[in-house]
């Protein structure tokens, strides 16, 4: 037996040697702390969508209310409605408007002749502004109203209080009788 233990004292070495490495990888494993990775709120991100309900009528498909998420646009809402109806007065649709929750959209047809959408505020069916409540986005639907004289308009109101009539608002700088003429029939006090 101590002529073969001589014979293969090599092999032998090296076998106790690997054993060693082996049984030290196995203890060295047991010591090493378990670490499982819990997501935090700094390492995990949540996206939440916030929606919204626009109520849109009119010339389009179906009109109804439709649920959006949150800053959506017109075109979007009109899209979900099954489109524009060959009636309506596309050239009279900001489609850009961004939306907000319980907006109420009026989509014109061509024999109406409405100049713009008509962002119908506080469930007013009548599809007329009122320029003493009315904010920047609803002024602007108004014909030959951009958003600088949108902002005149807010401005002068707060200035000056509310507008006892239409006409009140030919005090405003940037509109004149034929601005004026293009949006009485579209605006109250």
């Amino acid at each position: 037996m101590i002529e073969w233990v001589k014979q293969h004292y090599m092999w032998l070495l090296i076998g106790v040697v690997a054993m060693g490495m082996v049984l030290s990888a196995l203890v060295q494993k047991d010591q090493d702390p378990v670490v499982d990775f819990m997501p935090n709120d700094e390492n995990e991100r949540i996206i939440e969508e916030t929606y919204i309900y626009v109520d849109v009528k009119g010339a389009v498909e179906h009109p109804g209310v439709y649920k959006l998420v949150k800053d959506s646009r017109l075109f979007q809402v009109i899209d979900m409605a099954g489109g524009l109806t060959s009636d309506a007065d596309g050239n009279a649709i900001n489609f850009s408007i961004i939306l907000a929750d319980q907006d109420v959209f009026y989509i014109p047809t061509q024999e109406e002749g409405f100049p713009n959408v008509t962002i119908i505020d506080d469930n007013d069916v009548s599809g007329v502004i009122n320029i003493n409540v009315a904010n920047s986005e609803a002024l602007e639907t108004l014909p030959g109203i951009g958003p600088a004289t949108a902002q005149n308009i807010i401005d002068y109101r707060d200035e000056n209080g509310p507008f006892e009539a239409i006409e009140d608002i030919m005090n405003v700088s940037g509109i004149g009788e034929s601005t004026f003429d293009e949006i009485k029939d579209h605006i109250t006090v």
